[in-house]
């Protein structure tokens, strides 16, 4: 463990004289004006107040190796690390280790040991080692690894004892503890390790193929786990959205993610599924939920183009299934082919977050059946009475595994460190725990886990599991040889429910009724409610646990994509439209912002009686695009102000978006004025036409008449003329 003493007084450091302030001078002034004494006081207070900073202190850790078990023949290595955050060298200092006769005999005792906050004292210390630590460079790191001959602690009793170190440093003595282990034998019951398989904290459904690619490749998170647990005999916890995001992909998953998924099936280890996401069973519980969420199906994640057909058929890769793609056309593997983890050996499990499960979560848990199997909960003992507690044990007729909250928490812990000397601690606080339980009851099976981490190495994993694979001198095996024979009956604390995630979940719940009933509009409806039930459980991960901050964020920000899905469809507000005719079609659009086409019904509600307006108009909006609509409008009236409100639904009736109201202004009277006057114009000019001919006639027969007249004369000359 690390710790640190209370920093020492600040040395106050002479400034060279360089450009004095102008306060300086001042204060120089008023003292040889006879203020000199008050003069030197400000002065000395000028000078502490213009001194250099505090230096961050030096930190300094201890831990055995092999987790702190003492062995009769082999010497125990112990390392002492020192960090120096400053800006200067801290000079060599003498480094002291030491422990007790006196055992530490209970949890509590180990537990105050271990995170004391003030140098603590240990009765009858024992010196086991002293040897001088380098001097370390600014902002550097200095080691130092000690041998204790196994002779030491020859004739010591079984027990858990304390382990100090001490460092005279340039800032005073550091100081940090442990402890060390002097084993009784080999325990003689039962050992179970469960380690999880899980992923970082999501807000989508699934893992995407690039985020596949990357834990699964190497140094990935997800390879890390996966080759730490390799050739142990670890019971794997495996989150089965990790194995569905890899197999929807199909032929396009990363040639990684399927290596990955090939080892993992390839392992011997005994395992079982978490909930889907890892989701916290205690949110759920306290939302009001009688029995855990889970997705109904996983098509919409699948193209049907990544499953060609295969003539032979495999279980681990080729889908056998006739399952369907979110066309209803191509075959594809089912929601159990996608999740299946392998060979479950016990079956159902849940594993509540450490700390959460108290009666009423047991209970709901507990009433879960799977295939006629009543399922079992891992409770963490620190929640269970009496004390100890048997790690097969019944609640109210509720079947739980207790695992052992102290050392599981340790190993968790020891997974996700990164330096050694902290990996050593870690695993070091685990065997003592692990030892206090096999000193209060050596044949009874113990279970530990490897509590839930964020992060982790191939080493750091691989060196806890290997020492919980052997606490206490166990051989560890499944969780079927803990759960033979009758159940003891223990109690359980009751707990307070975390009430900000529980509040959380109802409203993501009521937000996706609100978008099962927005999808109603799709021909395949699971197109949004699938991926909204994934995406919710992994928002309720036990990922985010650790980072609460930034889990309100992703939350916040999941609402506001559901609602602005939910505002995808709906109808363009139309401007003002005026009707110069009884009747017209009112055209609009309508607006779909989806990648899918929809089927609406458009209903038109008219707030006059005299304005008749066609009710009920279907409409197949296209995906991604804007579709116009034409609605018939007749009016009953000449002239009026109007308004008709225009609500989009499903084909099954649920309104989609708000209503939108549309002002009409009616001017039908027009329609009579216009015929009116274009009758009048043509009657006009079909009368101004029979005048016009009926002149032309008359015209004609009157320049007929007068040319007979003139002709005639004529004759009557030629006559005349020649009877002359």
């Amino acid at each position: 463990m690390t710790s640190s003493s209370p920093a020492p007084a600040r040395r106050l450091r002479l400034r060279r004289p360089t450009a004095a302030p102008a306060a300086v001078v001042a204060l120089l002034l008023v003292g040889l004006l006879g203020l000199g004494a008050g003069g030197a006081a400000s002065a000395a207070t000028a000078a502490a107040t213009d001194g250099p900073p505090v230096a961050p202190p030096i930190t300094l850790s201890v831990a055995p190796d092999d987790g702190g078990v003492v062995s009769a023949d082999v010497p125990l290595s112990v390392t002492v690390a020192a960090v120096n955050p400053s800006a200067s060298t801290v000079g060599a200092g003498e480094v002291r280790i030491s422990t007790s006769t006196t055992a530490l005999a209970t949890r509590a005792d180990v537990t105050s040991w271990l995170e004391a906050t003030e140098n603590p004292a240990s009765a009858t210390p024992v010196t086991l080692a002293t040897a001088e630590l380098a001097g370390i460079a600014a902002r550097g790191e200095g080691a130092l690894a000690l041998s204790i001959d196994p002779a030491t602690f020859a004739g010591w009793a079984a027990g858990v004892y304390p382990l100090r170190a001490e460092y005279d440093s340039d800032q005073g003595t550091r100081w940090a503890t442990s402890v060390l282990v002097v084993s009784p034998g080999p325990g003689t019951g039962a050992l179970a390790v469960v380690v999880p398989i899980t992923a970082p904290a999501l807000t989508d459904g699934l893992l995407t193929a690039d985020q596949l690619a990357s834990l699964t490749a190497p140094g990935g998170d997800l390879r890390d786990r996966l080759d730490a647990v390799a050739g142990t005999s670890a019971t794997l916890a495996i989150d089965p959205a990790i194995v569905a995001a890899i197999r929807v992909l199909g032929t396009s998953a990363p040639t990684s993610a399927r290596t990955w998924l090939d080892d993992l099936l390839a392992l011997p280890n005994s395992r079982f599924a978490l909930q889907f996401g890892d989701a916290d069973l205690a949110t759920q519980v306290a939302a009001g939920l009688d029995a855990p969420l889970a997705v109904s199906t996983l098509a919409p994640y699948m193209t049907a183009s990544d499953f060609p057909a295969s003539p032979t058929p495999t279980p681990a890769s080729t889908p056998t299934s006739t399952g369907t793609d979110a066309g209803g056309t191509s075959p594809l593997p089912t929601l159990t082919e996608l999740t299946d983890i392998g060979p479950v050996s016990v079956a159902p499990v849940f594993w509540p977050a450490t700390g959460t499960a108290d009666s009423t979560v047991i209970a709901t848990l507990g009433a879960q059946v799977v295939d006629d199997t009543s399922s079992i909960t891992l409770v963490a003992s620190a929640t269970v009475t009496p004390d100890p507690t048997p790690a097969w044990a019944s609640v109210d007729g509720a079947r739980v595994l207790v695992y052992d909250a102290d050392a599981s928490t340790q190993l968790g812990a020891a997974a996700e460190s990164t330096d050694p000397v902290p990996l050593a601690g870690a695993l070091a606080a685990a065997s003592a725990y692990a030892a206090l339980a096999t000193a209060a009851a050596p044949d009874a099976p113990l279970l530990v886990t490897v509590d839930r981490f964020t992060a982790t190495s191939t080493t750091a994993l691989r060196a806890t599991t290997a020492l919980a694979s052997g606490l206490s001198g166990r051989t560890a095996t499944g969780l079927t040889d803990l759960t033979a024979g009758a159940p003891a009956t223990v109690g359980v604390a009751s707990l307070d429910a975390a009430a900000e995630p529980a509040a959380a979940l109802t409203t993501l719940l009521d937000d996706e009724s609100n978008l099962a009933a927005f999808a109603t509009i799709l021909a395949a409806p699971r197109l949004l409610t699938s991926p909204e039930r994934a995406s919710i459980l992994q928002l309720i991960g036990n990922a985010w646990r650790p980072q609460p901050g930034a889990w309100n964020d992703a939350v916040a920000a999941h609402r506001a994509q559901t609602a602005t899905t939910l505002d995808a469809v709906g109808v363009v507000p139309p401007s003002d439209i005026t009707l110069a005719a009884s009747s017209a079609p009112l055209t609009l659009s309508v607006r779909n912002d989806l990648p899918w086409p929809v089927s609406l019904v458009l209903i038109a509600t008219p707030n006059d009686p005299r304005l008749i307006v066609q009710n009920t108009t279907p409409v197949e909006a296209g995906a991604a695009q804007k579709t116009r609509v034409s609605v018939p409008v007749e009016a009953r009236v000449g002239s009026g102000e109007s308004m008709i409100r225009l609500q989009l639904r499903s084909p099954s009736m649920v309104a989609i978006g708000p209503s939108i109201p549309v002002h009409v202004a009616v001017r039908a009277e027009w329609e009579s004025v216009g015929i009116i006057v274009m009758v009048a114009l043509v009657g006009g000019m079909i009368i101004a036409g029979v005048v016009r001919t009926v002149l032309r006639l008359r015209r004609r027969h009157d320049d007929a008449r007068d040319g007979d007249t003139t002709d005639r004369d004529d004759d009557d000359i030629d006559d005349e003329g020649s009877t002359e």
